[in-house]
């Protein structure tokens, strides 16, 4: 009554596929060693920064050697494996400041590095604490200020540095201000 068969049926062919996928996932997993990190633009670097960020830990990721190398730190230990693709421009030029308790800028200067007992001059560092507040300064680039405030506020970005001075001080500081 019935013949040879001579095709798999849908429902048989459905079922091959998915199985190849959850193996191709599995075995993908286990190769993809690696871990990447890209920055794009200046002011998404907190953004791409949080999303690497687990609750409890402390990330930093520093740009050093004349601003040709960058290496992540989790908790104060360096990350080998994970690789930052930064466009080499985002961290030429830069200059970093701080705002002094009377809304004048203060230039800030990083601290140099060790990795592999090599010192290193740092051009930038940024740091995601274990509470998730961030570092926060005012980057100067090209007659562009952008302002990282410490929290989940936005990035802001000026013409000038004394809005960026403005931007940068928060409410609670120019309240306690007024004070005094």
């Amino acid at each position: 009554m019935y013949g040879k068969r001579k095709a798999f049926t849908l429902f048989e062919l459905m079922i091959v596929v998915v199985i190849i996928g959850i193996v191709y996932s599995l075995v993908l997993g286990k190769f993809d060693t690696k871990q990447y990190l890209k920055i794009a633009k200046l002011e998404s670097l907190r953004d791409i920064m949080t999303t690497k960020h687990k609750e409890g830990t402390r990330l930093d990721l520093y740009i050093y050697d004349n601003c040709k190398k960058s290496a992540l730190f989790i908790n104060n230990e360096h990350q080998e494996e994970m690789k930052i693709d930064i466009k080499p421009k985002i961290f030429n030029n830069i200059k970093v400041y701080k705002s002094d308790r009377f809304g004048n800028e203060r230039k800030i200067d990083f601290s140099p590095l060790i990795i592999d007992n090599k010192l290193y001059n740092v051009c930038f560092k940024y740091t995601v604490f274990p509470n998730s507040s961030a570092s926060n300064y005012i980057i100067e680039q090209n007659n562009r200020f952008f302002v990282f405030p410490p929290y989940f506020e936005d990035v802001n970005q000026t013409d000038n540095l004394k809005e960026a001075l403005l931007t940068f001080t928060h409410k609670d500081q120019k309240r306690i201000d007024s004070y005094e």
